[in-house]
Parts: structure tokens; sequence; C-alpha cells
């Protein structure tokens, strides 16, 4: 199977990437943060939420001087958390365009930010090195030998869904694009059952392959509404409504 039909960037592209990710990784580094969602709850109002619209995995926008990123956690954890990095690029390096449209970038405009957002979070949440040492010391078969208990063991240790992990795999040369219909088929729908069991066979757990469904609401959100409602600026009403969008309800906080 050639390697534009597993839609990869070519090497020059993907390397000018690479070194933006790795920028962006020492900067959180040097403040000892690390995982995706923590980042994103550092520099942007994070929302996770379970959202009944499949072609919709995320999306960011610029609201009230404040980057807003919303992740639909309907989708697998694995997927979440790759499309929490795909944002984290546009907020880095689209500032101007999200404060310019301020609502969501126009995708069909902006198609080449768009690839280099996807390519960024795998180089993010799939470091080069760091792959091949993992796979030399977990796995260390030749390309051709995979089976999909190697890719199970390599995307819960990256935190990355199965078929972004196969794609990475491929990309770096530790997976023979051939194998790529084979090994990409454990993860469809149909064989759902089928990757679990592997997974658990492995000793993971499934949380990464199944909808986490998790609801995360920044604490300030809370506050914010609190502080509206007591200065009269919103109606018990508007604030049991927001509320009610986080699964809260006013009493939990003593009002009546």
């Amino acid at each position: 199977m050639k390697r534009k039909n597993i839609d990869l960037p070519n090497e020059l592209f993907r390397l000018e990437i690479k070194e933006l990710a790795e920028e962006t990784r020492v900067r959180f580094a040097k403040k000892g943060i690390s995982d995706i969602f923590d980042i994103l709850s550092e520099i942007a109002f994070l929302i996770r939420k379970p959202l009944n619209i499949e072609e919709l995995s995320g999306f960011i926008t610029y609201y009230e001087d404040r980057f807003v990123v919303y992740l639909n956690s309907n989708f697998t954890l694995g997927h979440e958390r790759y499309t929490g990095a795909h944002e984290l690029y546009h907020i880095m390096y689209n500032e101007d365009i999200l404060k310019k449209e301020k609502v969501f970038i126009d995708k069909e405009k902006h198609k080449e930010e768009e690839t280099r957002a996807d390519v960024f979070a795998a180089e993010f949440l799939m470091p080069e090195d760091y792959v091949k040492e993992i796979y030399y010391k977990t796995i260390n078969l030749d390309k051709y030998s995979l089976q999909p208990r190697h890719i199970v063991r390599m995307h819960n240790f990256f935190k990355v869904s199965y078929k972004a992990m196969l794609k990475r795999l491929i990309q770096l040369g530790l997976c023979s694009s051939d194998r790529y219909g084979e090994l990409i088929d454990i993860s469809s729908l149909e064989n759902k059952h089928k990757l679990q069991n592997i997974t658990k066979q492995e000793g993971y757990s499934i949380d990464l392959i199944v909808p986490s469904k998790d609801i995360y609401i920044p604490r300030e959100y809370i506050i914010y509404l609190k502080s509206n409602y007591e200065d009269g600026k919103i109606s018990y009403e508007e604030m049991e409504k927001a509320l009610e969008f986080v699964n809260l309800d006013p009493k939990e906080f003593g009002y009546k």
C-alpha cells in the first residue's frame, strides 16, 4: 500500500512541523506540564463534554479575550487527546486567525493550517525519538512482523488511538505500509470487541478505546456564574440553565 493512501505528509513538511512540536513541548515541560489536557487548561478555557454530533470531535474559538477549547468526549479518549493536540497547534500558531475570525477556524479557507495541526498532533503526542526507543524496548521486530497486540502496547504507552499509533509507526518506518490494511481492520467499529479483548489480554484497560463521556469544566466557570448571579447580573433561571450544561444544579451550591 502506498504511503499516500494512508494520508501521511511528505518528509520535509513533517520535519518542519516536528520542530514546532518540540519547541512547544519544551516550553510546557519547563513549567512541569506534559499532559495535553493540563496544557490546554493552562492556556485556554477547556471544556470536555459529550456532544451528539458525530462529525464534530472538537473546536476552538476566541471569546472575551480567552481561547475556548471544546472537546467532544463522545469520541474515544485516545481520539479526544489527539483532537486536543490539534487545537493546541491552533492556539500556538494561529492566534491571529483565531482572534480575527473569533468563532471557528474556516477549515476550507485554512486547509493548510488544518493539515499542519494534524501533523503537529502526531509529532507532539508521539515524539519520533521516544517512539523508536519504546518500540525497540517493547517490540523490536522487523517491520513486516507486527501484530495488533504490538500496536496496542504502543498506543497505550503514548495514550493515543490505535489508528494514530499505527500510522505513526508506518510513518517512522517501524511498520510496513503493506500491513496497514490488515492491521487497521481491528480498529473498525465492527471489530471493537476484538480490540477490547486484545487490549485486556495485553494487560491494559480499555479506557483509550472507548468514549470517556467525561464532563470537565474549569472551576472558574462555576465561580464566574455564582459571582454574576450574586451581583444581580444574571437571573436564577439563567444560572440554572448554565449549570445544567455541565450537569450541575444551583442547589448543590446552597442556592434556593
